[in-house]
Parts: C-alpha cells; structure tokens; sequence
C-alpha cells in the first residue's frame, strides 16, 4: 500500500513540475549569445532554429513601451510579448532587415511589471541581433 501512495505521489510531482511555467525553450544554434538583466536582454547568434524566451522585469514608472534593436540576415522571425501563457505577435523580422525602434504596447500590458518577449524562428535563421528593453 505504502508503495502505491509513493507512485501516486510522484506522478502527481511529475505532473506539477512538467506543468508550471508559461512558455518552453526548444531550439537549436550555433554561436549563440543571450543576456538578460532586469528590463533588458539581448541575444546574438550565427544560426538559430526555434524558440527562445526572455523574462523581462520593470522598475519604477511605466511609459508602455518595448525597444526594439533587431537585425537578421537570412531567414524569419517572429517575436512576441507574452504574458500569462498567452502571446500577442509584435513584429516580423525578415532576413535583410533591421529595426531599431519604440513599440508602445497596448492598454491591458499596463499593469504588468513582468512581460516575456518569445523569439521564435520559421525556420532556420542566420545572422540575427536582437536587443530589447521594456519600459
């Protein structure tokens, strides 16, 4: 009896662990350089196929805004703000192109001290450059 309350309790582990947190990890990249500090992060690769994510946190007064600096040479990305397990599409950087500018974000982000911006590859994507600061 002892052993089936064990297994009960660690399946019911297992499924609480694997449950939490809103968003995944799961790419592969070469060459690949992340930071994330605060309200900043950047990351820098070579080649990059999948998703990454940043946990962006705020301090002080909000202005709503996100600061986007990105840059890709080939391929496509999407990159999204998320908040609770939801994602909204903000921009779509396409091999060739570059941003460097102020997303203001919409009115139900205004009380959140903490966003997540999802970079997300269709495909495989060479020479990408993105920093982000949320204000």
């Amino acid at each position: 009896m002892k052993k089936a309350y064990f297994l009960l309790v660690l399946i019911l582990t297992l499924v609480m662990l694997c449950s939490c947190g809103g968003y995944v990890k799961s790419y592969s990249a070469s060459i690949l350089i992340t930071s994330c500090q605060g309200d900043e992060a950047s990351m820098e690769f070579k080649t990059f196929k999948g998703t990454y994510n940043f946990k962006l946190k705020r301090d002080g007064a909000s202005e709503h805004t996100l600061d986007l600096d990105a840059s890709l040479a080939e391929g496509e990305v999407n990159v999204y703000i998320g908040v609770d397990g939801e994602k909204e599409l903000l921009r779509t950087v396409k091999g060739g192109e570059a941003y460097d500018e102020t997303i203001v974000l919409d009115a139900k982000y205004d009380n959140e001290k903490t966003v997540y911006v999802i970079i997300e590859s269709t495909g495989k994507c060479v020479d990408g450059d993105f920093e982000f600061e949320y204000n």
